[in-house]
């Protein structure tokens, strides 16, 4: 893989990250069937990981929410 040079070097590429997250919802839908689901991100970083994530679970019920946090006390 090259360097992006704004960046540096690419971990992961997106047909990795989309294949990853498509076994994680996989996985959610069959542990939580049947049962409500919140899906609980933080902002501002897990907002476009969790809108893909979000549509790609087959689950009945999903109800999303967000939290804030910041490392100074």
């Amino acid at each position: 893989m090259s360097p992006v040079p704004a960046l540096g070097e690419i971990l992961f590429t997106g047909d990795q990250i989309r294949g990853r997250l498509a076994e994680l919802a996989a996985e959610i839908d069959a542990e939580y069937a049947g049962r409500d689901l919140v899906l609980l991100g933080v902002l501002k970083g897990a907002m476009m990981v969790m809108a893909d994530l979000s549509r790609l679970l087959r689950h009945d019920s999903v109800e999303i929410d967000w939290i804030t946090v910041s490392s100074y006390g």
